[in-house]
C-alpha cells in the first residue's frame, strides 16, 4: 500500500500526501514525503466524520452511493475515492495544484 500512495503523490502535481483511512477514522496507511511536514492523518481523520454524514446524506436523498468528494479550501484541496463501505482514499493538494490533472 506504500508504495501505491506514493506513486499516486509523485505523479499527481501538487500532491502533499495521500492516505487510506476507514471511516471510522483509523488510518490504514499513509505516504508523505520526508521534506513535508503535514499532518494528513489528523486531517482525514477529522473529516472521516464529515463525509459519513455526507454518505448518509446522500441515501436518505435517494441519490446512491458517494464515490468522490472534493474539497477546495484556501490554503489546499482534498480529493477523496471512496474504496468500500468502511475505506477512503484521500490525496491531499496544496491550493496551486491543477485539479483537472
Amino acid at each position: 500500500m506504500d508504495e501505491i500512495l506514493r506513486k499516486i503523490v509523485e505523479g499527481t502535481p501538487g500532491a502533499k500526501g495521500a492516505i487510506i483511512m476507514g471511516f471510522d477514522g483509523i488510518s490504514v496507511e499513509q505516504w508523505v514525503p520526508e521534506d513535508n511536514d503535514t499532518d494528513i492523518e489528523s486531517m482525514a481523520m477529522e473529516f472521516s466524520f464529515r463525509f459519513l454524514e455526507l454518505r448518509d446524506a446522500a441515501n436518505s436523498l435517494e441519490m446512491g452511493a458517494i464515490s468522490d468528494i472534493t474539497l477546495k479550501a484556501e490554503f489546499g484541496t482534498v480529493l477523496v475515492r471512496v474504496l468500500s463501505q468502511e475505506y477512503f482514499v484521500t490525496v491531499l493538494l496544496e491550493n496551486a495544484a491543477h485539479m483537472g490533472k
